[in-house]
C-alpha cells in the first residue's frame, strides 16, 4: 500500500491543490470551555521522510481558524485513485513552521503563574508514536523549569517534584529505580501517591536534571514507526508552596505524556503481553477522553443554570456522569473530573501531536479526532451590563468603588479587601477570609467587618429577590435604591449626621450601646448591651415603670430624678435565634444616662429573617 501511495504523489498533489476547504458551521453564538484549551501541533517534514519521496498529507488551515484539513488517496477497483478529505476544528494550531518557544507562550506560560497563585493546571501531550510529542514535551518542560523559577516575587516559591509512570493498573516511581506505589483516596476523597519520593528542588537545573533521570526508567518496545516508542503515560507532578501566609492551597502543575496512541498493526512484535499493553493503554485513553469532555460538559450545564438561575423556570438539565474511577490515570488525576471536588480551581491544556506525512493520515485522523471530541462547544452567555442593585455585575472597579463608598468610618482599604476580584468573586470569597482582609486595614474592627459583609449580602439577597419580578421602570428602580438606607436601617436620614457626635444629635430611633450597671449584667445575660431610644426621660408622663419597675422619671429611692435632662427611655434590643441578629424589645424598656452610652449602632431589618443585622 506505501508503495502505492508513493507511486501516486503527482496525482495526490495535485488533487491537494485543487482542494477547496468547506465553509465552517459554527454558530457565532457559542463558545468553547474557558478552562480547557484543545490544540494540536503539526511537526516538520523529517530529512528522511523526504528523501524517500514522503509528501504531507496535513495541513492546518489559513487565517488561525483552528481547522485542520487532512488528505487521503484511496485506490478505486477502476479508474485513477480519489482523494478523501477530512476536516478537524481545535482551538489552536501550530503548523510546522512554528516553534516549541511559540507554543509555550501562546497556551502553556499561562498555566505557571495560575499555578503560582495556589490552583490546578495541567498539560496532557498526545499522539502517535513519531509525531514529535516526546521532543515538544522535552522543550515545554525546559521552558516551564526557567520560568519557575524566573519569577520576580520578592520571596520565590518553594518547589517539589515526583514523577512517575502508569502502565495499565500498575504504577512505579521513575525517581525511585521504578519502585511501586499505591493509588489510594483517604477519607476526605483526596487522591494520594502513596510510596512516591517528592523532592524538593531549588533551581531549574536541578528539576530538568530529575526529568532527564526519570526518563531513562521509562517504559518502551519497539513498534514500526519508532524503536523507542513509549507504552506507559509518564506524570511529572510540580507542587509550587507559595511562600504568602494568606495561601492556602498548594499549586499543583501535571505534565503527563501519554502513551503513544497505537493501533494493533504498529506493534512489531505480536505477543499477547504487547497486544494486552496496547489495548490497557487504549482504554485509559478512551477513559480519559471520555472524562474530559464530561467535565467539559458538566461545567457547561453549570454555567448555564447559573445564567438561568434568575429565571422563575428551574433547570432540569441532566448533569453528566463522569467516569474518573475506571482507570488509573483517572484517578491520579480525580481533582481534575470529580464534580464534588471544587476546593481547587484547575485548567487544562491537551496538545494533539501529528506527524504530517501522506503516509500516516489514519493514526493523524484518530489523533485528531479524538482532540475535536474533547472540545465541547456551548451557548455563549450574553453579555451582563452593569447594574447598581445588583453586586454580581459589578466590575473590580465597581466592588471598590462601592467599598469606599459604603465601608464605612474607617474606610476599609478597597486595594487590600477585593485586589483583582469581581463582585461575583468577592460573593463567593469565604466569610472568614472577607473578615481576614478587612482587618488588614488600620482602625476597622470585627464587628465593621462582619456589618459589611452583611450589608454587601443583604444587597446580592434583594438584587437576586428582584430579578424573579416583572422588570420594572427606571424610576421605580431609582426610588428602590433609597430603599435600603432611608427605610431599612436605623440611619439618621441627613446627609451630614455622622459628622457629629453622635450625643449632640440623640433622637427617637437611634440605636446605641451602652455600659448597664453592674445589677442591670446580671438580670440580662447579653453581651451585647444595644438600646433604641424611644424619648427623653422627661417627655414620659407620669405613672410610667421601666422594665425593673421603678417609676420613670424617680430614682431608684422614689424621689424625683433632677438628672433627667440627660437620661433616656430605651427599649432593649436582644440577640436573635440566627447568628449575628437581633429583635427589637419594645416592652423591655429602661432609662440610661447619656454617660453610659458608649457609640451608635446602625442596625437593618431584613425582611426575610424579619430580624435585625449590624451594617455601617
Amino acid at each position: 500500500m506505501e508503495q502505492f501511495l508513493l507511486d501516486s504523489v503527482p496525482r495526490y498533489q495535485s488533487l491537494v491543490r485543487a482542494f477547496k476547504p468547506p465553509q465552517s458551521n459554527k454558530p457565532t453564538d457559542t463558545t468553547n470551555s474557558s478552562n480547557i484549551t484543545v490544540a494540536t501541533r503539526i511537526r516538520p517534514m523529517l530529512d528522511d521522510e523526504i528523501s524517500s519521496g514522503q509528501v504531507a498529507g496535513v495541513f492546518a488551515r489559513k487565517g488561525g481558524s483552528g481547522s485542520v484539513d487532512i488528505h487521503e488517496l484511496r485506490k478505486k477497483v477502476r479508474g485513477p485513485p480519489i482523494l478523501n478529505s477530512f476536516s478537524f476544528t481545535v482551538d489552536k494550531v501550530f503548523g510546522p513552521d512554528q516553534t516549541t518557544e511559540m507554543i509555550y507562550e501562546d497556551i502553556v506560560q499561562p498555566l505557571v503563574p495560575w499555578v503560582c497563585q495556589g490552583n490546578v493546571g495541567t498539560l496532557f501531550a498526545y499522539g502517535q508514536t513519531g509525531s514529535g510529542k516526546t521532543f515538544t514535551v522535552s522543550g515545554l518542560e525546559r521552558l516551564i523549569a526557567t520560568s519557575l523559577f524566573d519569577s520576580h516575587l520578592e520571596e520565590k516559591p518553594e518547589v517539589h517534584v515526583c514523577i512517575f509512570e502508569l502502565a495499565g493498573n500498575s504504577a512505579h516511581d521513575l525517581l525511585n529505580a521504578r519502585q511501586s506505589f499505591s493509588i489510594l483516596e483517604d477519607s476526605f476523597g483526596d487522591t494520594q501517591l502513596v510510596g512516591v519520593q517528592d523532592i524538593h528542588v531549588n533551581s531549574a537545573s536541578e528539576l530538568l536534571q530529575l526529568i532527564e533521570r526519570a526518563s531513562s526508567f521509562r517504559h518502551t518496545a519497539s513498534t514500526e514507526k519508532n524503536d523507542g516508542s513509549s507504552r506507559s503515560h509518564a506524570i511529572c507532578r510540580i507542587r509550587v508552596k507559595n511562600p504568602s501566609p494568606d495561601s492556602l492551597d498548594d499549586g499543583i502543575l501535571y505534565l503527563v505524556d501519554l502513551a503513544g496512541s497505537e493501533i494493533a498493526r504498529d506493534v512489531a512484535a505480536h505477543t499477547a503481553n504487547r497486544m494486552k499493553e496496547t489495548r490497557e493503554i487504549n482504554i485509559s485513553l478512551s477513559v480519559l477522553k471520555d472524562c474530559i469532555r464530561e467535565r467539559a460538559a458538566l461545567d457547561a450545564v453549570v454555567a448555564t443554570e447559573k445564567s438561568s438561575s434568575s429565571s422563575s423556570s428551574s433547570s432540569s438539565s441532566k448533569r453528566p456522569y463522569i467516569p474518573f474511577r475506571r482507570s488509573a490515570l483517572t484517578k491520579v488525576l480525580k481533582h481534575l473530573f470529580d464534580p464534588a471536588d471544587d476546593s481547587l480551581s484547575a485548567k487544562t491544556v491537551v496538545l494533539g501531536c501529528i506527524n504530517p506525512s501522506f503516509l500516516d493520515v489514519a493514526a493523524s485522523k484518530n489523533t485528531l479526532r479524538y482532540a475535536e471530541m474533547l472540545r465541547v462547544v456551548t451557548p455563549k452567555r450574553k453579555q451582563v451590563e452593569f447594574d447598581p442593585n445588583i453586586p454580581t455585575t459589578w466590575t473590580n472597579k465597581d466592588i471598590k468603588n462601592y467599598i469606599e463608598a459604603e465601608s464605612g468610618v474607617p474606610k476599609i482599604s478597597p486595594a487590600v479587601l477585593a485586589p483583582h476580584e469581581s463582585g461575583l468573586q468577592l460573593l463567593r470569597l469565604p466569610v472568614a477570609e472577607f473578615i481576614h482582609r478587612c482587618l488588614q486595614t488600620d482602625g476597622v474592627t470585627d464587628g465593621q467587618a462582619k456589618a459589611f459583609h452583611s450589608k454587601l449580602w443583604d444587597l446580592h439577597i434583594r438584587s437576586q429577590h428582584s430579578t424573579t419580578t416583572t422588570d420594572s421602570s427606571k424610576d421605580s428602580r431609582k426610588s428602590q435604591e433609597l430603599w435600603p438606607d432611608k427605610f431599612r436601617s436605623s440611619r439618621d436620614v441627613h446627609p451630614g449626621a455622622h459628622l457629629v457626635p453622635f450625643k449632640e444629635r440623640i433622637r427617637p430611633g437611634m440605636v446605641v450601646r451602652w455600659n448597664p450597671p453592674a445589677d442591670f449584667a446580671l438580670q440580662f445575660q447579653s453581651k451585647h448591651n444595644l438600646a433604641v431610644i424611644l424619648c427623653p426621660q422627661q417627655a414620659v408622663g407620669e405613672g410610667v415603670r421601666d422594665f425593673f419597675g421603678h417609676e420613670v422619671g424617680k430614682n431608684k429611692e422614689g424621689q424625683e430624678d433632677s438628672a433627667n435632662f440627660q437620661r433616656y427611655l430605651c427599649a432593649i434590643v436582644l440577640p436573635g435565634a440566627l447568628a449575628d441578629t437581633y429583635e427589637v424589645s419594645l416592652w423591655r424598656q429602661v432609662v440610661i444616662d447619656a454617660d453610659e452610652m458608649e457609640t451608635e449602632v446602625l442596625l437593618q431589618y431584613d425582611t426575610s429573617t424579619r430580624y435585625y443585622h449590624t451594617t455601617i
